[in-house]
């Protein structure tokens, strides 16, 4: 019986699943936490609010073992422009940025030592920031939507927060916190 559940477990870890947030932003016992454990709960929640639905796939494990991709997305229910989406990749080769437009223009999240561009773009009330980070040699796009313009600071939220991930992979370059 104990070999089963620890079977049911590492499956789980490794394919990730899906579900929700309770009501007040809690995870259930068969819900995803906002984040989906790619991403911090407490960044995800005060960036978007409370009562969030994720779903997601793969695990900070599997990308790192096994170079699976790692996606989430976290809603807030009722507000589907409320949004945290991130794609994390194994991708050790040269990236192309995309050279699409941009309706608000690109900005640059980071410092000197560090840094990356993000859109922002403005459509039909609603606002995203699209932040495309590579931390050595992973890949990473987070995109934050809202029912606004009002994403200052998004571009430098978005890189903390994958800088957190490319922690947990054990990314040399993402130490510290600056």
């Amino acid at each position: 019986m104990r070999r089963w559940w620890c079977t049911v477990a590492l499956v789980l870890a490794c394919t990730g699943c899906t579900g929700s947030a309770g009501h007040d932003g809690s995870a259930s016992a068969s819900a995803v936490q906002p984040g989906c454990g790619l991403l911090p709960v407490s960044r995800v929640v005060g960036l978007i609010g409370k009562n969030v639905r994720s779903t997601g796939t793969g695990s900070v494990r599997a990308l790192r073992a096994r170079h699976r991709v790692a996606t989430c997305r976290s809603v807030v229910r009722g507000h589907p422009e409320r949004y945290v989406a991130l794609e994390a990749r194994y991708h050790p080769q040269p990236f192309r940025l995309p050279k699409g437009e941009c309706s608000e223009g690109w900005v640059y999240a980071g410092t000197p030592a560090k840094y990356t561009p993000a859109c922002q773009q403005y459509a039909a009330g609603r606002g995203t920031t699209e932040l495309i980070v590579r931390w050595q040699p992973y890949l990473m796009k987070l995109i934050i939507g809202r029912d606004n313009r009002d994403w200052g600071g998004d571009p430098e939220r978005a890189l903390a927060m994958t800088r957190t991930l490319a922690q947990g992979l054990g990314v040399t370059e993402a130490r510290g916190d600056g």
